[in-house]
């Protein structure tokens, strides 16, 4: 029997999910993602491995949860102007990837295979399509070509957030995205028609 079943003050469900992401995340931070074990992860806890996998069916999907609980998929904006739309899209990718030291394993433990595809379906894949639906929104409107590259001018801002801020630990100010994006929406990548372009959303 599960110590979190056997134990007279069994804690609510939400409590318990609770301590289980926070102790995971602190060994995550602390460890990395090969030296996690849920073991250790239900000691931390104090309840049984089964009060896990209960939640959880394995190790990815764990840290796939705990990544999840640390950043927010963020409102639709419609300032009625792309550049004001896609600042403020960049700036929740900002938000997602403030750091500190010791979540810096959480990043690398993002791109493992068991993890990647878990966060990509709950929560990549949904802020990709606010950044599609605001560039679609922008050509309607005529304030992009219909031939623009969608996954380029977003990868541009996605990128540059990712290697400048999370890999180079370099805070971005916000006038440098304005001017990035002033760039991008009057001079946008366009579809090549000949490019052999393959996506692949799992590592």
């Amino acid at each position: 029997m599960d110590q979190d079943t056997r134990s007279a003050g069994r804690p609510t469900d939400a409590e318990l999910s609770h301590r289980i992401l926070s102790a995971a995340a602190e060994m995550l931070g602390a460890h990395g993602y090969q030296s996690l074990s849920m073991e250790q992860v239900a000691r931390a806890a104090e309840c049984g491995k089964a009060a896990i996998y209960r939640r959880y069916p394995d190790k990815g999907a764990l840290v796939a949860a705990v990544l999840r609980s640390q950043i927010d998929v963020g409102d639709m904006p419609d300032h009625g102007d792309v550049k004001a739309d896609l600042l403020a899209h960049v700036l929740q990718n900002q938000r997602n990837q403030v750091i500190s030291p010791e979540q810096r394993h959480g990043l690398q433990a993002m791109f493992e295979p068991d993890v990647f595809p878990l966060l990509w379906e709950s929560f990549f894949q949904h802020r990709r399509q606010q950044g599609v639906d605001i560039i679609d929104r922008a050509i309607a409107r005529g304030q992009l070509p219909r031939d623009v590259h969608h996954d380029v001018l977003l990868d541009t801002l996605a990128g540059l957030t990712l290697y400048r801020q999370s890999v180079k630990r370099i805070h971005i100010d916000p006038r440098h995205y304005v001017d990035i994006i002033d760039a991008l929406v009057t001079h946008p990548p366009r579809r090549l028609p000949d490019a052999d372009e393959k996506a692949s959303h799992a590592l």
